[in-house]
């Protein structure tokens, strides 16, 4: 979730889609079953090709080896498979919203984002349109939208309509040091990236990990401007903020898949994880954005025995909901990812499903499973604009040779769980 008093900065909506979708393969799968599916990469995402549509796209999405099932295989997980299931779509209104992230960091009332206004796009064409990412993440700020997406040194695209894309360039001009420091190597690609803005600051959470391993870091970078001609604009690393398995150690989790959100009272987490022992959750300091010092507990929200990732948590109605993709990505049409939900009365959990069964037990209520030609749809996030919600993710294309390819749909509500409705565009 990202939301952003209008106070500091009128029209903002954030859209942080975040996954790296990356532990769908264990170790023995072939990394050449890439999420972008022959898109072209270079560093920064600078290459492009046609899409379906004749729509320029960047391929900078996951096209590369390691960016293919990147770093997680399936490990103590556990917990049962069994999922309920909820309709996708159709009725139910907008519920007014409740979540976190009011000026100030009060609890009750205030508009935030650009204020509950539908998102503006152009028509859908009767062609499909192709816009290529992967673990993508996206802010709109006045008349822009900007999306970041895993791959390279983090590369960002522009567009004032979501569907004609260009090269904003990269968060990094070369790999920070401290990343091959703390891994012992160095990663082909940065994935998932998590875009937020705090107090004037635009955040920017992502991971470096490699394929078949849990030894992973979650880094931050900042900036006051996304327009690359302010003269402000200019992004600072701010180095690591969470690793996992590191030398010494033996964690079960898996530091990636980064998501920053915020709860009723304005504090601020970053719940991640991957595969392994399921999603996490720590507790950040407002100020920095690094791990709070107050709350150092590492809290467990959920587990699934054939992969958990991709979490992002939204407030509604007094209620948190976690939003996880189950099972395999990155595997191009033969991905299984479906994206689930469950909820609770505080961020920290327990969340259970619909019947009241934990997600730490595997349950999870199913928003999105494949679907003609929409294969694998997660990798997302749940997000907040003033009083209304969507989820925007990524499937890989079944009649384009399994390309990964971004999505946004409308949050209802109906009986306070969440319900999708029909794709803003084909």
């Amino acid at each position: 979730m990202r939301v952003v008093p209008s106070c500091l900065l009128s029209g903002l909506l954030v859209v942080g889609l975040t996954s790296a979708c990356s532990s769908g393969a264990p170790a023995s799968t072939s990394s050449a079953a890439a999420g972008a599916a022959g898109a072209p990469v270079e560093a920064g995402g600078a290459a492009f090709a046609a899409g379906a549509s004749g729509v320029p796209v960047a391929g900078m999405a996951g096209a590369s080896a390691s960016a293919a099932g990147e770093s997680n295989t399936a490990g103590g997980s556990g917990g049962s498979a069994g999922t309920a299931t909820a309709a996708v779509g159709g009725a139910g209104a907008p519920g007014a919203g409740q979540g976190g992230a009011l000026a100030g960091g009060a609890s009750g009332g205030g508009a935030v984002g650009s204020g509950g206004a539908a998102l503006t796009y152009p028509p859908a064409a009767s062609e499909h349109r192709a816009i290529g990412t992967h673990d993508p993440g996206m802010i709109h700020v006045a008349n822009a939208y900007y999306l970041f997406g895993t791959g390279g040194l983090l590369g960002i695209r522009k567009s004032t309509n979501l569907a004609t894309w260009t090269n904003a360039g990269t968060i990094f001009s070369a790999l920070p040091g401290w990343i091959k420091s703390a891994l012992g190597e160095t990663p082909a690609d940065l994935w998932a990236p998590d875009i937020s803005y705090v107090n004037g600051t635009y955040r920017v959470y992502y991971a470096g990990s490699s394929f078949g391993s849990n030894h992973s870091v979650i880094g931050l970078a900042t900036n006051t401007s996304l327009d690359p001609q302010n003269s402000a604009y200019e992004w600072l690393d701010q180095g690591l903020v969470l690793e996992s398995n590191r030398a010494g150690t033996k964690d079960d989790w898996n530091a990636i898949d980064p998501n920053a959100t915020q709860d009723a009272a304005g504090n601020w987490w970053l719940v991640f994880g991957s595969f392994w022992s399921g999603i996490k959750l720590r507790r950040l300091d407002t100020a920095t954005g690094k791990l709070s010092t107050a709350d150092t507990t590492l809290y467990a929200l959920a587990a699934h025995a054939g992969g958990i990732e991709a979490p992002s948590i939204i407030l509604h109605n007094g209620y948190y909901y976690l939003f996880v993709s189950f099972d395999a990505c990155c595997k191009g049409v033969d991905s299984t990812y479906r994206t689930m939900v469950g909820r609770a009365s505080a961020i920290t959990g327990p969340y259970t499903d619909a019947n009241g069964k934990a997600m730490l037990q595997g349950n999870a209520v199913q928003l999105l499973a494949k679907d003609g030609r929409y294969i694998g749809p997660g990798g997302g996030t749940a997000f907040r604009d003033g009083e209304l919600f969507y989820y925007a993710y990524h499937y890989y294309d079944g009649q384009m040779n399994g390309a990964s390819e971004l999505m946004l749909r409308p949050i209802n509500w109906q009986n306070d769980w969440p319900e999708l409705a029909a794709p803003l565009w084909q």
